[in-house]
This record gives C-alpha cells, sequence and structure tokens, in this order.
C-alpha cells in the first residue's frame, strides 16, 4: 500500500487519547470519500496519559493506514513534525494538530488548492468566524503582525501550523539551526526564506472541547517566548540565510586557505550588488563540503533539487506546464534523473523562439534578473537570464574550482582577457576591493600583437603569480612566443576554447606546470572542471545535471555524445535538459589518484573550435571577441558570420534586424579596426534571412548569430 500513497496527514498528539480515535477516523474518511490514497502517521509525544495505547488501538483497527510514532521524551510540536515527516510516505505530507480544532475535513481542499495551484505550500488560515477572542486571540494576531513585518511577508495567519505540501519541500523547512521554545510559529517564515512559494485558504477554527491545551494557564508566558525567538529567527531567516541541508557531509581535511582573514571578509563584503547576495559566503561554505559527499548522496542531493525546479516549472512557468501536460506529465513523474529522459530536450531555438513570450517565470520581476548574452560557434546564439543566487552559487562555484589547481585563497594570480568591458569593471571600486583580497590581477589583452605577448610575459613575470587563467589560444599563442616562462606558478587555467593534447603540452612546457582545462557557456558559466589529477572535468553537480546522450540514451564510458544540461539554480528561466551544442565524452571511473570528490565527471570535450582573426600587422583577437560584439548590437543585426581567408581581410555576412542602421555598421566596423588595426580590409555581404528562419520575427533584443572560419595556415611568428 505504501508504494500507492498519495497523501500522509502526520498529527502530533500531546495528551490527546479522547482525540486520536476521532481525529483518525474522519481524516481516514474524508480523504477516502475524496479518492485519495493516503495514511495518518500519529506521533506520541511521550503523553503522559493513555495516548500512546490508543494510537497503537488505530493501528490495529486500521491496518497499514496508521503509522504510530513514539518518543521517549517530550520533545515539542516541531519534533512530532520531523519524526511524523520523516515516517511518512506519501508524495505529499499534510500537518494538522491532534486536539480538532482544525477540521480534518479541510485537509481535502488544502490538497487540492495545491495541485491546482502554482505555490509549494498550502497553508490554511484560522477563520474568525466563531472563533473566541479572549487573551490567546489578541496575542496570535500581534504575533501575527510581528512576523509580517519583520520578515516582508502579508500571511493573515503566518504561525498557522495547518499546511500542505510534498514531503520533499516540509522536510526542507524543518531544519533549523537557532534554539527556540516554539519553532513551530516560523514554519512560514522558514518556507518564505528558502524560497518556496505559498498561498492560505480560509479554514474553520473551533473551540477545543475534550482535553487540554498544553499553553493553558501560559499563553502570556509563552508569547513572551515566542517574542523572545523572533529574534533568533530574525538572524536565522534574515541576517543569514540557510542553505538548503544536507543529510550528512563527510569531514575531510581540507587545505587552509593562504589568508584565512582575507578569505573571511572577501565572503562578508561581496554580499553587495547583484550577483552575489547574502547567500554567497554560505553557499561557498556548502560546496567545500558537499563536493566530499559520496557519489550516491551527491546524486540524491541533485534528485531532491530536481524535483523542486520541475515542480516551480510546472507550475510557474507556462512553457514547462504547457509541454508537460502535452505528455501527460505532472511533477510527480520526474522523481530522479532516471526520469529526465520523459522530458522534451530544450534547444537554442526553442529558448530564441519562446524567451519574450513564455520561458520566464510568471510574475518575476526584470529587476531581480541579469541578461546575458552569448553567441557559440553553431551560429546559433541566444539571450537569456540568470537571478541573484543562480550568479551566488557560479561565483562560488568558480571559487572552488580554482583552489583544485593549488591556488589557495589570497595567492596572487592573474586573468589574462580580450574582453573590454571585464577590464573596464575591474578598474571599478568594487572590483578592486574584491581583486585586492582575493590576489588578481587582469590583465587586457585587446587586439594582440607580439609586442602584447611580451609585454604580458614581463607582467607575469613581475606579478609572479600562484595561478595563470585565459583563453585556450591566448595561452598557445603566448607560450610559443615566449618559449619558456617557469616560475612559481603551481597551474594554468584553461577556458574558452577547446584545448587540444599539442596545446595542453606546448603549454605546460613553456609554463612548466600542470594545465588545468575549464568546461563552461555563457548561459551556465562554468560547469566543470580538472582537478589535481586532471581525469576528466569535475562536474558542479550541486548546481547542474550534465547528461551525454547519443540518439536519446545514455552513452557508455569513453563514448562520445551530445552534451545535454539541466541547471538546478535556475527558477527565474528554467534551462531543463538544455542542449548546449557541444559534444563530450562519457568520463571513465576516477583512479585512486584523484582525490574521493563524490561529484559527477565528464570526459574530453569535443565540442568547440578554436578561431582566431588576423590583422594586416600581426595582431589577432580570440573568435569570442567578435561573439560579444555582436551581442552588443543585436539590435540591429540578425545574422553575422564572419569569414577569414588570408590575414589582414575579414568577409562580414550581415542578416539585418528591424532596427538596423547604416552607422550601426560603421561602429562594428570601427571595433573590429580598434582590435585588429585600422588597416583591416573589411568587406561586407549582405544576406535574405532563410524563408524558414525565426530571425526575422522573432524579438530583436537577442545576440545575433556568429559563424568563424578560422584562416589556414596561419602561424604566430616567434
Amino acid at each position: 500500500m505504501t508504494a500507492s500513497v498519495e497523501l500522509s496527514v502526520v498529527v502530533p498528539c500531546f495528551n490527546e487519547e479522547a482525540n486520536v480515535p476521532e481525529t483518525t477516523e474522519r481524516v481516514l474518511r474524508v480523504l477516502e470519500l475524496a479518492g485519495i490514497t493516503s495514511e495518518i502517521v500519529l506521533v506520541d509525544d511521550a503523553s503522559r496519559d493513555r495516548t500512546r495505547e490508543v494510537i497503537e488501538e488505530q493501528k490495529v483497527l486500521y491496518g497499514e493506514r496508521v503509522i504510530g510514532c513514539f518518543h521517549e521524551q517530550n520533545r515539542g510540536l516541531a519534533a512530532g513534525w520531523q519524526t511524523g515527516v520523516t515516517a511518512a510516505h506519501g508524495a505529499y505530507v499534510a500537518v494538522i494538530d491532534a486536539d480538532l480544532q482544525y477540521q480534518p475535513e479541510d485537509i481535502v481542499r488544502l490538497y487540492t488548492a495545491l495541485l491546482e495551484s502554482s505555490v509549494d505550500i498550502v497553508q490554511g488560515f484560522r477563520s474568525t468566524v466563531g472563533r473566541a477572542r479572549g487573551t490567546r486571540y489578541v496575542l496570535s494576531r500581534g504575533l501575527n503582525t510581528i512576523l509580517n513585518q519583520t520578515f516582508g511577508m502579508q500571511l493573515r495567519d503566518n504561525k498557522s501550523g495547518f499546511l500542505c505540501c510534498a514531503r520533499e519541500v516540509m522536510l526542507d523547512i524543518l531544519v533549523h539551526r537557532g534554539r527556540y521554545a516554539y519553532w513551530q510559529s516560523f514554519i512560514m517564515v522558514a518556507a518564505h526564506a528558502r524560497g518556496y512559494s505559498y498561498r492560505e485558504i480560509e479554514t474553520l477554527f473551533l473551540d477545543r472541547k475534550q482535553g487540554k491545551s498544553f499553553l493553558e494557564g501560559q499563553a502570556v508566558r509563552a508569547a513572551i517566548k515566542n517574542f523572545a525567538d523572533v529574534g533568533t529567527a530574525f538572524w536565522e531567516y534574515r541576517v543569514k540565510p540557510q542553505p538548503r541541508p544536507l543529510s550528512r557531509v563527510p569531514a575531510h581535511a581540507a587545505d587552509p586557505p593562504a589568508h584565512p582573514l582575507r578569505l573571511k571578509a572577501y565572503l562578508a563584503t561581496a554580499r553587495v550588488g547583484f550577483a552575489r547576495g547574502q547567500s554567497f559566503e554560505r553557499t561557498y561554505e556548502n560546496l567545500c563540503a558537499t563536493q566530499w559527499l559520496p557519489a550516491a548522496e551527491l546524486r540524491a542531493l541533485q534528485d531532491q533539487k530536481l524535483r523542486r525546479l520541475v515542480r516551480h516549472a510546472y507550475r510557474n512557468v507556462p512553457y514547462y506546464r504547457a509541454r508537460m501536460r502535452g505528455r501527460g506529465l505532472t511533477p510527480d513523474d520526474i522523481r530522479t534523473q532516471d526520469d529526465l529522459h520523459k522530458l522534451p530536450l530544450l534547444s537554442k531555438d526553442d529558448v530564441r523562439k519562446h524567451l519574450y513570450f513564455d520561458i520566464i517565470q510568471e510574475g518575476v520581476s526584470p529587476a531581480d534578473l541579469q541578461r546575458i548574452s552569448t553567441a557559440g560557434n553553431s551560429g546559433e546564439p541566444l539571450t537569456c537570464f540568470a537571478e541573484s543566487a543562480q550568479l551566488e552559487f557560479r561565483k562560488a562555484a568558480e571559487l572552488r574550482f580554482r583552489e583544485w589547481t593549488g591556488y589557495r585563497f589570497g595567492d596572487p594570480w592573474v586573468f589574462l582577457t580580450h574582453d573590454a568591458e571585464v577590464v573596464a569593471r575591474a578598474r571599478s571600486l568594487r572590483s578592486r576591493v574584491d581583486a585586492s583580497l582575493s590576489g588578481l590581477e587582469v590583465i587586457g589583452l585587446g587586439g594582440v600583437t607580439e609586442a602584447t605577448l611580451d609585454r604580458v610575459a614581463d607582467q607575469i613575470r613581475e606579478k609572479r603569480p600562484t595561478l595563470i587563467e585565459g583563453d585556450a589560444e591566448v595561452l598557445e599563442l603566448l607560450a610559443e612566443r615566449v618559449g619558456e616562462l617557469n616560475g612559481p606558478w603551481k597551474g594554468v587555467v584553461s577556458s574558452g576554447q577547446t584545448l587540444g593534447t599539442k596545446a595542453r603540452a606546448a603549454i605546460e612546457q613553456a609554463f612548466g606546470c600542470p594545465v588545468f582545462d575549464v568546461y563552461g557557456s555563457s548561459e551556465f558559466s562554468r560547469v566543470a572542471h580538472e582537478a589535481e589529477a586532471r581525469e576528466g572535468h569535475l562536474v558542479a553537480g550541486e548546481g547542474y545535471i550534465v547528461e551525454v546522450l547519443m540518439e536519446g540514451r545514455t552513452v557508455a564510458p569513453g563514448e562520445i555524445g551530445e552534451v545535454v544540461i539541466t541547471d538546478l539554480t535556475g527558477y527565474a528561466m528554467p534551462l531543463v535538459r538544455y542542449r548546449i551544442g557541444d559534444l563530450a565524452e562519457a568520463a571513465p571511473e576516477p583512479t585512486a589518484a584523484e582525490p574521493a570528490r563524490g561529484l559527477p565527471r565528464l570526459g574530453q570535450i569535443h565540442g568547440r573550435v578554436q578561431s582566431i582573426l588576423r590583422g594586416p600587422d600581426g595582431r589577432f583577437i580570440p573568435g569570442s571577441v567578435l561573439h560579444r560584439i555582436a551581442g552588443d548590437f543585436d539590435f540591429a543585426i540578425a545574422k553575422l558570420s564572419a569569414v577569414q581567408t588570408e590575414p589582414g581581410a575579414i568577409t562580414l555576412h550581415i542578416v539585418k534586424a528591424r532596427r538596423y542602421a547604416d552607422e550601426t555598421l560603421a561602429e562594428i566596423e570601427e571595433r573590429l579596426k580598434g582590435y585588429l588595426g585600422p588597416e583591416l580590409a573589411i568587406e561586407i555581404a549582405f544576406e535574405e534571412p532563410a524563408s524558414d528562419s525565426p530571425l526575422s520575427s522573432r524579438p530583436t533584443s537577442q545576440a545575433p548569430p556568429v559563424d568563424l572560419q578560422r584562416p589556414q595556415g596561419l602561424k604566430v611568428a616567434r
């Protein structure tokens, strides 16, 4: 029977021998009448009357439909919820008191509202009809006002503990770290702080008829303790929001940061601005622990996050709701990663067509989103949006990735970039503070010449960094130019383009240290990173599920397949089973040389191609620079292809967008010549969009496609 339980009703009991039989009978009867397969979990909290014996009698009377749990010591209402929800078998749970003040018949209303609405939790607020207006009522209304004002909520009965939600949601919100006299008053505060959506429905609340409340004669004293608990809750849920808890994080002796005080200051001061918010510090600390989870526990954590994401997408994002309903699916059909195949794949063209239509969460504020434009080598770019929590996770994961190279926070390191915007941001006060704490120096490249490479080499020698990071092609060209650049550096991080075997060998020989490859994209930032043994790319599994597929099936280790990514942190614009457009190998099992991280991994990345554009005077830029230029002018250019067959000359193939103007084209040419030299020859070829292309009708605020062909036989002179 337990395999088919839809709803478990959890009922904490303390000295409720007179009420348990009727509560049990009414709960089971009304759910049976409603056609809901159910069970009731009765939790005795060390009662001093016959409550335990009465629960045992209900188990005999109703068989498997009744579960009895028993505390040997009185632990309070919240602990009773925790015990009952843990023992429950249903995908959904409702919690209700045993005293029959809340009516069991209202459970059906809560459950129905949950299934039919786009929220995670439905709470029953206590109707004023027939409710006594004594001291407890006045104190309760006062506490409700305080909770709403303190935590930015607008509930009519914030402290009501009569609610229904998915079992895993309840398990999540029940975990707390502070010491409370009556934590149960903050259950909706916890749900709000963790980002769950909710709604209220009015429910009947009657006077107690049998037994005595544990608060009888203690209302004022209990209220004083409850008000004192508000301070504890404010610290836990407003000042230091808690991330999703873990069942168990194994201890691991990690290397300490080089400058622990600077790390603490960085994590603390990085709480301002959109990209990193209040939970950045806790997210980073959490990731430092979760990387050591056994693979099975890490996968269970991914599954938990996947269920929450799918629930949210179904209820709040019309695109996913329509496609799941079209396949006859509900969120309950996606329980683990083994169920992902039931969901359709998401292409870049799907995102492009639905971006301003129905693929963004209903009601989300534009102020909470950051626009990200990307243009891939496939020539199929797009615009997507990320929220603050996503960016916090990405930044924390990047910091953890970097530590796998031997870098310790506060060590000097350099970042080589062509992106003028990144260089400009590095000059801001906020970035300079971050850089001084983390030891970072950003070195801008612009249009690369032999003189540029010599300058960069001199700056690296002067900085003497622990870590050097840059695009694969720039690192290779730098290695070819300088021949040998040995120093105190512990590693080189290669990002941007695919790192080939020959390029890796050349860079390692020149720098005299290992090279660590990064796999990522603009849509997701850094998804996977090589670690100490460099046996495949370890995925940031706490935030991403990465599938490697061939004709719909998961490939075997060593096989090549298409990379499909699900972002577990993206709620405002979910990317579920997103076809990134790359090919990769499924990684074999690691050897003993790799530290025992339980993170999933990818093998060699095959999908991206290096590309360089060369100017007439010898300077050059990677193709990613042209991608960024194209994104800046997306309102005027619907599609852009850049073809170079000889140094110093480029042909731009352009499909105009609605707001095209010759002045815009002149700006693009000026930008390119700024990188590659004023003598760069640029030929323009205007093209019409394909008749079946969505480009002519899509919103013009998307980045245009870019296609690059690297000139054959071009090498950098040593």
